[in-house]
């Protein structure tokens, strides 16, 4: 069974670096992006089998939001898991259902849950 491969798109370096590290961990292919114009640049090469989406990016707090809606418009079959420490810092609430995601999870996110949620939408 070859890996399933993991795009991380976040623009905390330490992130991703540990994201990342604790996934291969796992037994992922992970990839990453800094910015989402890069992030989708790398979906039409690597075809992930997943996508994580941080939120908020520097350039504008609610980028995530409008990159999951270009990413399902370019790749609807691709499944997105948003994470975002948005909820705790911003103390503003939303919900799965606010962005064109297949789940959210809070960062830090937790291994166990984030492995269950990746195999939960990547079953074939």
């Amino acid at each position: 069974m070859s890996k399933k491969t993991v795009l991380i798109i976040d623009d905390d370096q330490d992130i991703i670096e540990t994201t990342g590290a604790l996934l291969e961990f796992e037994g992922f292919s992970i990839h990453s992006a800094e910015t989402v114009e890069e992030g989708i640049q790398k979906i039409g090469i690597i075809k992930p089998d997943i996508i994580l989406l941080d939120i908020m990016f520097p350039e504008k707090k609610t980028r995530g939001f409008e990159a999951a809606e270009e990413i399902k418009k370019l790749y609807p079959d691709i499944p997105i898991i948003a994470f975002s420490a948005i909820n705790r810092e911003y103390a503003f609430d939303f919900s799965k259902e606010d962005i064109k995601a297949e789940d959210f999870v809070n960062k830090p996110v937790e291994t166990d849950k984030l492995v269950e949620m990746i195999n939960k939408y990547t079953q074939k």
